[in-house]
């Protein structure tokens, strides 16, 4: 699966606002980030005033309505809507020929996931195994966190270490105390450091295996 680096001046556009694209345009915008949101219900669009930079309101099957959007000039384009699959592949194959950098998509099942990868979607979301804001939160740490457990207490999840972490000892971060996140292990180089201390510095290439209070 290609990935993207996602920097604070990453740009993103949100194509549907039902309740899955509202999440990860919200979670999006309140992290800071750009987000155009496009709808063509008046309603979404009017809603999106609290959650989004830019907002149109367009058929989003319109190729010329997607180019005047700019949508090439963006980084992350999401196609939030999967009801009208039809309409979701046709806007993945304007996105492009638009030479979209990075294209994301959302499908109800295999098949459909199948079809959308073979038009050049760089990543395809099925809701049934990743929510709305939790795709945002892995865009916005660069699409690196995966959830291995999960309980009504914890998680026990495989991450990367935030840039702010890198270079710095367990001891400087204070991780559990500030985060409530445990560090269990660390995979490096393809080799796992089960046994850490106070001293064990992060590395940006390092891998953690970490249990984090819900």
């Amino acid at each position: 699966m290609k990935r993207i680096l996602v920097q604070k001046d990453t740009q993103f556009a949100v194509l549907g606002l039902s309740k899955f694209g509202k999440g990860i345009a919200a979670t999006l915008y309140d992290n800071g980030y750009n987000v155009l949101c496009c709808d063509r219900n008046e309603a979404a669009v009017h809603d999106a005033t609290e959650y989004a930079t830019h907002i149109v309101q367009a058929d989003v099957t319109d190729k010329l309505a997607l180019q005047k959007m700019g949508l090439s000039n963006f980084d992350v384009v999401i196609i939030a809507f999967s009801s009208d699959f039809e309409s979701a592949a046709i806007t993945a194959t304007i996105l492009k020929e638009l030479k979209v950098k990075y294209i994301i998509a959302k499908a109800n099942g295999v098949r459909q996931k199948q079809i959308l990868e073979s038009i050049g979607v760089d990543r395809v979301i099925l809701p049934e195994k990743e929510m709305g804001e939790q795709m945002a939160y892995n865009l916005i740490t660069n699409d690196l966190m995966e959830s291995i457990h999960r309980s009504d207490k914890y998680d026990i999840i495989e991450m990367r270490p935030l840039a702010e972490w890198v270079g710095k000892t367990l001891e400087q971060l204070k991780l559990r105390q500030r985060e409530g996140i445990n560090i269990m292990a660390i995979i490096r180089d393809e080799e796992i450091i089960a046994v850490l201390d106070a001293k064990t510095r992060l590395l940006d290439r390092d891998h953690l295996i970490v249990l984090k209070s819900i």
